[in-house]
Parts: structure tokens; sequence; C-alpha cells
């Protein structure tokens, strides 16, 4: 297959699927990584995509994330997921026997469990996204109800938000959309999932941020905090030329 029709392939299943999988795109068209690493890299130059971790995605439109425009958790699940499996990773290594945390929705968090599911802890999450694969637990976890939003495999609304307020935790970690760094605001792009991560910030001790870099500088359509609500952001990279901001984590892959 000539190059030019591999990049017309490549654009083709990206305005159908949003989201593509290096190893997939490299079985499809039978060539090597290498081969389709070139060819991201050139679409990424005329701007048609943007390259993340493990894949690509549509190049970033000049409108708000919105929760319309937002992939959905099945889509955002297979990018980066090394990278989000480290930042959870790394993350779980503050919670001890003992501690009540909260884990927010979201494939960021989507690992989190994982790693806490051997310490005597009390975790609460309106996530089905985080427990799903859970067959054996030493911790205890607390799903909250609520309305289902399947797009986002979680429960919102008013259920929820009366039963959060009756927990206390030690640490709440929470997802996002995207943080404007200049601004030093984080977004969210649906106002339901807002209110959920607003009482858990409000009601723990510390609270963390975990994204993967793909994050920074996104604005979302809606505000829910400022970065000074958390004690650390927990992310991949940290490019030297963006604006600095205090506390973050830079969790490397191995």
């Amino acid at each position: 297959m000539l190059a030019s029709e591999r990049l017309m392939y490549i654009k083709q299943q990206l305005d159908r699927r949003k989201v593509l999988n290096l190893r997939d795109i490299t079985s499809e068209l039978n060539v090597s990584e290498s081969t389709i690493r070139r060819d991201f890299e050139e679409l990424e130059k005329q701007g048609v995509l943007k390259r993340v971790h493990g894949g690509v995605i549509k190049a970033k439109m000049e409108s708000i994330l919105s929760d319309t425009m937002e992939l959905t958790m099945d889509e955002k699940a297979i990018l980066n997921m090394e990278t989000k499996k480290k930042i959870c990773y790394e993350a779980s290594k503050l919670v001890k026997d003992g501690n009540c945390v909260f884990v927010d929705g979201g494939t960021s968090l989507m690992y989190m469990l994982d790693y806490l599911c051997d310490k005597n802890v009390k975790i609460v999450t309106h996530s089905v996204l985080n427990v799903h694969n859970i067959l054996n637990s030493k911790a205890e976890i607390i799903v909250i109800g609520g309305k289902y939003i399947p797009n986002y495999k979680m429960n919102v609304g008013p259920i929820s938000i009366e039963t959060m307020e009756k927990f206390n935790f030690d640490y709440s970690f929470i997802g996002c959309t995207g943080i404007d760094l200049s601004e030093r605001t984080v977004f969210t792009a649906d106002m339901e999932t807002a209110a959920i991560k607003q009482i858990a910030i409000k009601n723990a001790l510390s609270s963390y941020l975990l994204i993967d870099s793909s994050k920074l500088d996104v604005r979302g359509f809606y505000k829910f905090s400022d970065l000074n609500s958390f004690d650390a952001v927990f992310t991949d990279e940290y490019p030297d030329d963006a604006e600095k901001i205090e506390n973050v984590v830079v969790c490397k892959n191995n």
C-alpha cells in the first residue's frame, strides 16, 4: 500500500472512530509500527490528528470540550493505558490501612482500585467502571447510587449528591476533562459529574488531581474547581514551556 493510501485510510478511520490505537492500525494495514508512527507524525503536521500515548485522537477542535463532543469511556479507555496505570499506582501509595478514600469516575482513575483493593481501607465511588473488574477485595467498596449515565458509566444526580454529603474522606482522587494552566482552573464536560467532584473535594482532608498530559491546557464546558483546591497534581509529563504550577508529581513509565 502506498503512503498516500495509508494516510487516506487513517483519516477515514479517524473520522469514523475519533480515536485510533497504534497496534490496531498496524495490524489492519499489515505494516510496521514505525511506519504507522511516521504516518501519524505526518498527519499531525497537517493538523488532522493529535498523537497521544498508544495512538491518536482527532485534532483538537476550536470549540469548548463539552459532553456532546467528548469521547465515550470505551473510546478513552484504550488511550494512554500504561500511563494511566502508572499515575494511579503512584497516587495509590498515599493511601494507608485504615484510610477512607473517594475515587472519581473516568478512565484516568479506572485502575486506582486495582492498587487499593489489597489494603484495609474504605473506598467510595460513583463509577461502575472502577469496580467492574474487581473480583476479590480486602477493601470495603461502596458504590453510591443515583441516575446512571451510560456514556460515563457513573451515577449522578440528587440521590448521589445526598449520599456523598454524608461521607468524609482522608483522600479524594479526582479526574477532569482539562486544565487551563494560565487561569489555574479545572474543568469537566458535564455539570452533574462536577457536583460529585466538588463534594468529594470539600469533604476530604486532602485532594489530588490525576490526569495524563494530554489534558494540560484544555478548556472544558464546566469549571468545577481551582488548582489550589488540590494538594498535588499527578501526571505523566509536564512540558518545560508550559505555564508553571505548584506541586506537580510526574509519574514516568518504567
